[in-house]
């Protein structure tokens, strides 16, 4: 018995050949509408569906003898509404790449009786976890002053092993795990062991462009990293596809502490709080772009709108991915990249207590321009 966890907000997508069970399936589904889809007629099918996800929070929809154009159809509508697409594959399913087609689970099922479902919050949702939590900016591949900084917060043993922390403090890392700094490949192991013992990695816009590469995607190589490939040139390609792997399982925000907290790698405004659009992907990632997107600051780079000035959510947000000599806090938003891997800090806000710790740089490991605060890569 497979048990299929369905985000509260979500489209099931059932896909067989045409002898799979695909309605005993959908039988089982916990959705509050259906959307039928014609595999003839696939442009009312997804009209069908748009109209659909407009008053449902769980829809299944299913799919025999399915194509690629179709699925990634069903995904992308789903996502432009903040839901997640959930597949169900059945024998007689056509073979393919799941997150190819942005679907965000694939489940392979032999028959109806071996599917039950429970549904369970939207990923982004950790209202349950009260912390207390130690938050730590960019890290960009200091390994050395991330083991420091952990050590100083108390998350590392008598042996400086990674632990559990003795009084319940939740580890938080705010993405930007590698490129330009000396261990990329050691930041990204800590990092993964501190999500298996309970802490939490968001996902930065660096950490996203190495999902690609490691995935063998076409990227463009640049902003560091290449620094980044060069560390991991002596690493199998299983090691490479099963960190890619748990790199894609990283959000772009989360909501903590019952929602009054909320954490992301380049902020995350009052709209997009919780959400899965590609809207507030964009800004977890990237940031909130100047209206309109094509203008260009003097170094070549896509302005980005200082955000926070304009802020009036109750969540305090904490984020990094621009730079400043020291921690800023504007209202309720607090940004802690201070620059570590040129020469900086590495800094953690510790919250409840509203507390900044942060270590010294060991090294100028990648300078940059001094008028240059935002990293925009």
């Amino acid at each position: 018995m497979v048990e299929i966890p369905l985000p509260a907000h979500s489209v099931v997508l059932i896909v067989g050949g045409r002898r799979a069970p695909l309605a005993e399936v959908a039988d089982r589904v916990p959705a509050s509408a259906a959307a039928p889809w014609n595999v003839q007629k696939p442009d009312a099918s997804l009209e069908l569906l748009h109209g659909t996800l407009g008053t449902a929070s769980i829809v299944r929809v299913c799919m025999a003898d399915s194509n690629g154009k179709a699925r990634r159809a069903v995904a992308s509508a789903a996502h432009r509404r903040g839901m997640r697409c959930i597949c169900i594959r059945l024998p007689g399913a056509a073979v393919f790449d799941a997150a190819d087609e942005r679907i965000d689970t694939a489940y392979d099922i032999a028959a109806p009786g071996d599917v039950s479902f429970r549904i369970v919050p939207m990923p982004s949702d950790r209202t349950e976890l009260a912390g207390p939590f130690d938050i730590v900016g960019d890290v960009h591949g200091c390994r050395d002053e991330l083991m420091e900084l952990l050590g100083l917060l108390g998350h590392l043993d008598e042996d400086g092993e990674i632990r559990r922390h003795p009084d319940g403090r939740i580890p938080v890392l705010l993405g930007d795990l590698t490129d330009r700094g000396p261990d990329s490949k050691g930041t990204l192991e800590i990092a993964r062991r501190l999500t298996e013992i309970g802490g939490i990695v968001i996902r930065g816009n660096h950490d996203d462009k190495l999902h690609g590469w490691l995935r063998g995607k076409d990227v463009e190589v640049k902003a560091g990293l290449d620094m980044t490939i060069q560390q991991l040139s002596d690493t199998t390609q299983e090691w490479r596809l099963d960190m890619a792997a748990w790199i894609g399982t990283l959000e772009s925000h989360l909501m903590l502490d019952g929602g009054r907290l909320a954490v992301a790698h380049a902020g995350i405004d009052e709209e997009h709080q919780g959400r899965h659009t590609r809207g507030a992907w964009s800004m977890g990632l990237y940031g909130r772009p100047v209206k309109g997107g094509t203008e260009l600051d003097e170094h070549g780079f896509p302005l980005r709108e200082d955000w926070a000035l304009t802020y009036a959510g109750s969540a305090t947000v904490v984020h990094g991915h621009v730079v400043h000599d020291e921690p800023r806090i504007v209202g309720n938003v607090v940004a802690i990249d201070t620059g570590c891997v040129h020469g900086g800090r590495l800094t953690a806000y510790r919250w409840p207590e509203r507390e900044f710790v942060s270590v010294q740089a060991r090294a100028v490991h990648f300078a940059r321009a001094e008028t240059v605060e935002a990293d925009p890569t």
